[in-house]
């Protein structure tokens, strides 16, 4: 529905975890959690983010990562590849990111929440 938000993260990182808690407290959302460390997606629903967030495969590898760091960084690797990749390799998608009907965001810090909370009312009273 419209006040539905998929919440993308992580529970192996704290940051992930601390970002779901305030989540967790948004009123007038319902908040459908994935943990990527427990479930897998498909290349489809890998795609469909990237279009969702407007963001090319390589975009959604958090550049922090060793993962990212050892095997990506510096390397000319096509698209499908990285698909590949970042589905076997799922620690290093950027996380949280929280997913509505409208618009889909990456948050930078775990109270980053609470400022979409705002831009997710502001889409919904359109």
């Amino acid at each position: 529905g419209k006040n539905e938000i998929k919440f993308l993260y992580n529970s192996k990182k704290l940051e992930d975890k601390e970002a779901y808690a305030y989540a967790l407290t948004l009123h007038k959302h319902v908040i459908n959690e994935l943990d990527i460390s427990k479930n897998d997606m498909t290349p489809t629903q890998v795609s469909e983010l990237a279009n969702k967030l407007n963001k090319r495969i390589i975009d959604l590898f958090d550049k922090d990562s060793e993962y990212f760091k050892d095997q990506i960084q510096g390397k000319n690797i096509v698209e499908s590849d990285l698909l590949t990749l970042l589905i076997k390799e799922k620690s290093a998608l950027k996380t949280p990111i929280l997913i509505s009907e409208e618009k889909a965001e990456v948050l930078e810090y775990p109270r980053d929440t609470i400022k979409i909370d705002m831009v997710f009312n502001a889409i919904k009273e359109d």
